[in-house]
């Protein structure tokens, strides 16, 4: 299976492309988009993470801003994205000229349904691509998307960042009749998370990508806490990497996705499960099978 990555890096982002590709995912191609930090900075960051890598996968750009010019999240992720480990801006890496809805329909053509689009961001580039060419989920067959909200017992709806950030390109994407779309979710993200003492550890590594993310997590471990009550790395991203790595990392079940702005106009995702849709929602996930990928990659 080929991959392509659309990401917004991100601490949480940078540490599920590496996992992803120190997993040996076929990843054929980057697409940016704009989400938890400018692009501008995006680009810079995905440069420097295929720097550690030392990979050379195509990167693309797509739109510099969504449609509702949101608010970033540099309170989660550090003024540069990456935490507290901050590079010069000097990284001579190229993205191709392509764009990445472009990149998206072209690939679509030459892999057809041995093509994953990975959603790690908010989801405006493959919303693009589908506008640009009505007959894309014909060819792809499998979408995974981290974000969305799922807790039956809550009855205060948690507005997911990536959704809530493009709703309109949500709601498309939701709506677009792909075979496979799976739906990790913010409360599997949060709940699913390494502990503060091996993160700790991490930073003095022998291994150069582990002392990387060790740094970069004392940022968004800070943020884990004050925000979640959660003592250590909370890996929503790397969660959904580790459920294309391992299947059963994560149960998913049918669901249909409704978006209704609440009086804030702000977005809840309304979930109900159901007996057969094309979109799986996760309800569960095996903790500890995700920590032993993570721990396995990353020591």
């Amino acid at each position: 299976m080929k991959y392509i990555i659309d990401t917004d890096p991100g601490i949480d982002d940078a540490i599920a492309i590496m996992l992803g590709v120190k997993n040996n995912l076929d990843v054929i191609g980057f697409t940016l988009v704009s989400g938890n930090i400018p692009v501008v900075k995006s680009e810079k960051n995905l440069k420097i993470i295929q720097d550690f890598l030392e990979t050379n996968i195509k990167m693309y750009n797509g739109s510099v801003e969504n449609l509702c010019n949101h608010q970033t999240a540099e309170f989660a992720h550090g003024i540069d994205g990456l935490g507290y480990a901050v590079f010069p801006d000097n990284n001579k890496r190229k993205f191709e000229k392509l764009s990445a809805e472009d990149f998206i329909i072209s690939s679509s053509k030459k892999y057809q349904d041995n093509l994953t689009i990975i959603c790690l961001g908010p989801l405006t580039n493959l919303a693009n691509a589908i506008k640009k060419d009505k007959t894309l989920y014909k060819r792809i067959k499998h979408v995974l998307i981290m974000g969305a909200s799922y807790n039956p017992t809550n009855i205060e709806k948690y507005i997911e960042f990536n959704v809530n950030v493009d709703p309109e390109a949500a709601e498309l994407v939701f709506n677009t009749p792909f075979e496979d779309i799976k739906v990790v979710t913010h409360e599997i993200g949060i709940t699913s998370f390494i502990e503060r003492e091996y993160m700790d550890n991490l930073r003095n590594s022998e291994h150069l990508v582990s002392r990387f993310i060790g740094e970069m997590a004392q940022k968004y471990m800070e943020f884990s806490y004050e925000k979640y009550g959660v003592l250590g790395l909370t890996a929503p991203d790397p969660t959904a990497i580790a459920s294309i790595i391992n299947q059963n990392v994560i149960k998913f079940e049918p669901c249909q996705i409704k978006l209704v702005k609440n009086k804030d106009n702000k977005n809840e995702c309304h979930v109900d499960l159901t007996s057969n849709s094309n979109i799986k929602i996760s309800t569960n996930f095996d903790l500890e099978l995700f920590r032993k990928i993570f721990k396995n990659t990353f020591n």
